[in-house]
Formats: C-alpha cells, structure tokens, sequence
C-alpha cells in the first residue's frame, strides 16, 4: 500500500511539474505575443515598405564614402529607420525578449537581404564615428548585425520548419 502511495504522489509531482512548465510557457508566450504583433506590423507599414525599396533599388547606385551624409535627406531618414527597426529588432532577440523563431521565419529573408544591401553603408558609418572619436563607434547597428547572424544560424525555412504547426513542404 506505501509502494502505491508513493507511486501516485511522485505521479502526482509529475503531473503538477509538466502543468507549471506548460503554464509558464504560455505566459511567456502571452507577454510576447503583443510585441510580436507590433513588431510585425510596423515591418509591413508604407513607410518601412518604402525604405526596403530605397535599400534595394538605390542604394546601391549610391556613392556610400560619405556614410549616412552622403545620402538625399529623405532616403536618408528611410534607411535610417529602417536600420534602427532592425536594430531594435535584434536587441529584442538577442536579450531574449522575442525568440528567432518567430521572427526569422517571417521576417528572416528581409533581414539577411537588408543586412547584405546596408553592411557596406554600416561600415563606412562605423568608420566615420570611429574618426569623430564617438564612444564605442562600432556599436551603430550592432544588434543589427547580430540579428542577421542569427537569423543565418535559424534560416527562415528552418524556423518554420521547427514549428510543430508547420506543415508546407520545406523551401
């Protein structure tokens, strides 16, 4: 009879330990989950959509040796935002406030193409705070940097692959 007992109450234990683990999941899950939204909806905005366009039809034809300066006003505010949406973005990630998985799987292949077109603007930039003697000058865009690294760690078709709701073949 105590071999039973103690059978159903380490049964029990068990029990109350998975419901607490699955508790506090959800509860992570309910704090994230606004900022997820929020996140992935100013990314889809007029303004940002137009900056992922400035990034990718005319950065490129641009001379970059002047960094940031260098750039017409308006496009320069365009990047700049889109840069600090990202940077605000890899911060979240990295401090563990947002997963990767989420966000890579939606919004992974804008990081990495974005990174890729920006990097070269970013460099010159650091460049640029290092010579004005600005205190820790290759932190500009720095959870930036990281976030595309990460998200080249959890590629996007790998994130939703790891969703266990995933059901779309992989690309």
């Amino acid at each position: 009879m105590e071999i039973a007992a103690l059978v159903v109450s380490v049964m029990a234990l068990g029990v109350s330990v998975l419901v607490s683990v699955r508790q506090l999941r959800l509860a992570e899950h309910t704090n994230t989950l606004p900022v997820l939204v929020d996140l992935f909806r100013e990314h889809r905005s007029m303004r940002l959509a137009r900056a992922r366009e400035v990034v990718f039809e005319q950065l490129p034809e641009w001379d970059l040796a002047a960094g940031m300066e260098g750039l017409p006003e308006a496009e320069r505010n365009l990047i700049r935002e889109l840069a600090w949406f990202y940077d605000n973005l890899g911060a979240l990630v990295t401090h563990g406030v947002v997963d990767i998985e989420p966000v890579s799987g939606y919004l992974g292949g804008s990081v990495i193409s974005v990174w890729e077109r920006m990097e070269p603007l970013v460099r010159v930039e650091r460049a640029k705070r290092a010579q004005n003697a600005l205190p820790d000058p290759n932190r500009w865009q720095e959870y930036f940097e990281n976030l595309y690294h990460l998200v080249r760690t959890m590629p996007p078709p790998q994130a939703r692959a790891q969703s266990h709701l995933w059901r779309l073949p992989h690309s």
